[in-house]
């Protein structure tokens, strides 16, 4: 399964090209997730008034906090090297690109590399994300619960193509973060029907 995880891997990895560098590091970069959730808080601000996005916005920072701080708790615990780290027998045949547009803002690749691998807090957060507005808005349309899986999936494989995460750490990221969102989104529901919510 691990050599499975590392073939994988490098097949995905070293199957880019610079020509598709900068889509792949536009869809890996968190800060520029933050106005899409921005947006969809001003949505339902518009769409339910101020008391409503309220509450969805504490419930997402709670949402935000747990799934990043459980996949912190679990790469201390699993401690996995990843894929571009010095310690990675697979080091050399890593093709790395930069960690968003503004990822080396705060620091370098070389440092980037040397976090742990298992699981994706990436696609752990992204997941959770998309499944718990996913479920919230789907009610107004299906296209919000489709659309924002496929922008989580792109995000989680954007970890791979960029050189930080083997394809198990995306699976189990996304796996997880889809079980927060879930939960979190139903810890909603019970808030909503306290305060008499419209959703």
């Amino acid at each position: 399964m691990k050599q499975l995880d590392t073939e994988l891997f490098l097949y995905f990895n070293q199957y880019g090209s610079e020509k598709w560098d900068l889509i792949w590091t536009l869809l890996t970069d968190k800060y520029l997730a933050l106005p899409l959730f921005g947006l969809l808080l001003l949505f339902i601000l518009f769409k339910y008034a101020f008391k409503s996005a309220f509450i969805v916005g504490v419930v997402m920072v709670g949402l935000i906090g747990t799934t990043d701080l459980f996949a912190t708790i679990v790469k201390k615990s699993v401690d996995r090297p990843r894929p571009c780290s010095v310690r990675s027998p697979i080091q050399h045949e890593v093709r790395v690109v930069s960690d968003g547009v503004f990822g080396n803002l705060t620091l370098k690749n070389e440092e980037k590399c040397e976090k742990l691998s298992f699981f994706s807090s990436h696609a752990a957060v992204s997941f959770a994300l998309a499944l718990f507005f996913g479920l919230l808005l789907k009610m107004r349309s299906p296209f919000w619960l489709y659309g924002l899986l496929i922008w989580a999936t792109l995000v989680s494989i954007s970890r791979i193509y960029l050189g930080f995460h083997y394809p198990s750490d995306i699976l189990v990221g996304a796996i997880v973060g889809a079980l927060f969102g879930w939960l979190f989104y139903v810890i909603l529901q019970k808030v909503a029907l306290h305060y008499k919510l419209p959703f």
